[in-house]
């Protein structure tokens, strides 16, 4: 076994599954190993603030199903991770979370910045370890694999400086072949049983769905007729213009009204696949009595929602089973029946008349005007609640956000992440005027990296979600308006191109505008909030 430091242990390691960004800022006790990832051809991406690194890490795996690396110094640059590591662990993200730690033979003794970083962090990740002389290799390969497997999450890799520098054995991944195992003949046939006895099925889809698993859920969605809900994060999985696609659900009241209508009156079977109650609102809590069918990559843990009966496995499989073991296929919902309650669903979000610029104006013509293969990230907010049902998304992992966690100032480091690792996609982010301004410094990196990234950001001075939420409550509009810089500006301070646009014909421009730049464009989009109101 060859002898090497223990930094380069970590980056040829990283190297071998694939990886070749990693996010961060560096500080002294990080350096060894910056330098072992330049020399593997790891591309390490300097960040203005370790919270923007780690959701630019966050779009690194969301596109690629490589975990992303986050990196940062011990002290502040270790606090600093604490944002991004948590939306990480509730939205289901594979992460390797990289900090340096002074020399072991300081601990206990020295205190300028030292803080218990492992029990900072194990809560919000799947493990958590400090590396030890003579078992790096082992720990390293021990937390890429616990950062992918089962629901995918987190891992905390400590490393101390003298550790960092210091030579032990390097072991190469261990090479195995896995045998999946596919579902008992008599789970498929109970299934399939339930499945001819049930008149209206629908899906509900979530956050555990792979990539991979799409098409096999799809060919028998439609093959089926039954008409598919999907949470946020799995948007996608069934295109939105199918007549079977119900669009999202779980944050908005206006749509989930309808939605809870069809799961508790018309369904009498729902099969819940890979969905998680992480990405609901409370009034999911109400749950159903309609028969459920839960089908996981692991059991359902929740009290949410009850299930009669489940399969726990790899989604994909089970569902290409389904399809082989189908010989006849009874139609469940007619197409007179799919497009009334998808039309009805649409029609709840569509805005009345109000004065000067629509959010939802501003999503539907950007949509119409981006290819259907764009790739959108979406800030927290109450554009974000009216987007999920406006944006229709094609292909899963096309519209990234932060649902779980739901943190502002996600959308801007995401689109960067989500450029580099796509330079030839159209890359656009929507964000509220709070959300930027949490996070401008980032601007920096789209000068540098020339990455030709569309912002839209939604410009109304105010908290909207907020104060809407304070005026139903009877409250006074307290601490929710600020003033705000002009973003155009901003925009071209930092070497790329600003639009103010106050209608729709200046948005298309503005829009056409930056597909046609290769710079980055902010279009500010100086929105009348009022139909908000209608849709939360």
């Amino acid at each position: 076994m060859a002898m090497e430091k223990t930094a380069m242990i970590l980056a040829k390691s990283l190297k071998e599954v694939g990886i070749d960004y990693a996010f961060g800022i560096p500080g002294g006790e990080v350096l060894e190993i910056i330098e072992a990832f330049r020399k593997v051809g790891i591309q390490f991406i300097l960040s203005k603030h370790e919270m923007g690194a780690g959701f630019m890490a966050d779009a690194y795996y969301q596109l690629t199903g490589k975990p992303g690396v986050l990196i940062s110094t011990l002290g502040p640059g270790l606090t600093n991770t604490v944002t991004p590591v948590a939306n990480a662990f509730l939205d289901r993200s594979a992460m390797i979370v990289i900090t340096g730690e002074v020399s072991t033979n300081l601990t206990g003794a020295y205190t300028h910045q030292i803080l218990e970083q492992q029990d900072i962090l194990k809560p919000i990740t799947k493990w958590s370890t400090t590396l030890a002389n003579g078992s790096a290799s082992q720990a390293i390969w021990k937390a890429i694999e616990i950062s992918k497997s089962g629901v995918p999450g987190p891992v905390h890799i400590n490393v101390p400086t003298n550790i960092a520098g210091l030579e032990q054995k390097y072991v190469s991944m261990q090479r195995k072949v896995s045998f999946p195992v596919d579902p008992a003949r008599e789970t498929v046939e109970a299934f399939m049983n339930c499945l001819a006895e049930a008149k209206k099925p629908i899906v509900l889809a979530g956050v555990n769905i792979r990539k991979e698993d799409a098409s096999s859920i799809r060919e028998f969605c439609e093959n089926w007729r039954i008409p598919v809900i999907t949470t946020y994060k799995a948007k996608g999985v069934i295109p939105e213009y199918a007549a079977i696609s119900f669009g999202g659900t779980g944050l908005s009241p206006v749509v989930d009204k309808q939605h809870f209508q069809l799961l508790r009156e018309q369904a009498d079977l729902i099969l819940t696949v890979g969905f998680d109650p992480v990405e609901l609102r409370s009034d999911w809590n109400l749950s159903w009595e309609t028969k459920t069918i839960n089908v996981d990559i692991i059991p359902n843990q929740y009290q949410l929602i009850p299930v009669d009966m489940e399969y726990v496995g790899e989604i994909g499989r089970f569902f290409t089973k389904l399809n082989e073991a189908q010989q006849t296929v009874q139609s469940k919902w007619s197409d007179e029946e799919l497009f009334a309650c998808k039309d009805a669903i649409k029609e709840s979000v569509q805005p009345k008349e109000v004065a000067g610029l629509s959010p939802f104006n501003v999503v539907s013509e950007t949509r119409k005007l981006l290819p259907e293969d764009a790739i959108a990230i979406v800030d927290t907010g109450s554009h974000r609640i009216m987007l999920n049902h406006v944006w229709e998304c094609y292909h899963p992992k096309e519209l990234l956000q932060s649902n779980g966690l739901g943190t502002m100032a996600y959308a801007l480091p995401a689109a960067i992440g989500a450029q580099l690792t796509h330079p030839d996609r159209k890359v656009v982010a929507f964000m509220g005027d709070a959300g930027l301004d949490m996070i401008t410094g980032e601007l920096a990196l789209l000068n540098q990296y020339q990455l030709p990234v569309t912002l839209v950001v939604f410009r109304d001075n105010l908290l909207s979600l907020i104060r809407l939420k304070q005026e139903r409550m009877g409250y006074e509009s307290t601490g929710v308006e600020f003033n705000a810089p002009a973003y155009d500006q901003l925009a071209k301070a930092y070497g790329g191109i600003g639009v103010v646009v106050e209608n729709v014909k200046e948005l298309r421009e503005a829009v056409k505008i930056s597909q046609q730049s290769k710079q980055f464009t902010l279009i500010e989009a100086r929105i009348n909030p009022s139909e908000y109101h209608n849709q939360m």
